[in-house]
């Protein structure tokens, strides 16, 4: 009787697994300059979307992070500041760390070699049936405020 009783509860069980692991989840990462200009010294080497830290997507995290950083005259990413995030733990470390993963390049030809402080916003999105609703959403978001 009692291995009855075991076995509706793994096929419970187990069919919830299944069934999460069908789901997909879309995310993106939106990166805005706070106080634009076009007298940029840098640009990003790398122009693509950020991919979405896995540990952020599998506890559903999402959010925005401003940070304040440097970029040494080699191009390089430096004093990460961070300026506001929400929720503040997580969006904050993770943001840091993808910061000192960046590299630049001279915007401007006559450029190298001159260092520059920047800010940046990055908008954590997840949710919709696709890449374009998850970038949408992010585009949304990145209106409302950082606090």
């Amino acid at each position: 009787m009692k291995t009855l009783k075991l076995i509706p509860i793994f096929l419970a069980v187990a069919s919830v697994s299944a069934l999460a692991k069908n789901n997909m989840l879309y995310g993106d990462v939106q990166v805005t300059n706070v106080a634009p200009t076009n007298d940029f010294i840098w640009e990003r080497a790398n122009q693509n979307t950020p991919k979405y830290p896995i540990e952020l997507a599998r506890s559903g995290i999402k959010g925005c992070a401003v940070l304040s950083f440097n970029i040494s005259e080699s191009g390089n990413t430096e004093n990460i500041e961070i300026v506001n995030s929400v929720p503040k733990k997580d969006l904050g470390k993770y943001s840091r760390k993808m910061l000192q993963q960046w590299k630049w390049v001279p915007a401007k030809t006559d450029t190298e070699g001159v260092a520059e402080k920047r800010t940046v916003r990055l908008d954590f999105c997840m949710g919709g049936e696709s890449t374009e609703q998850s970038q949408s959403a992010c585009k949304q978001q990145a209106q409302l405020a950082c606090s």
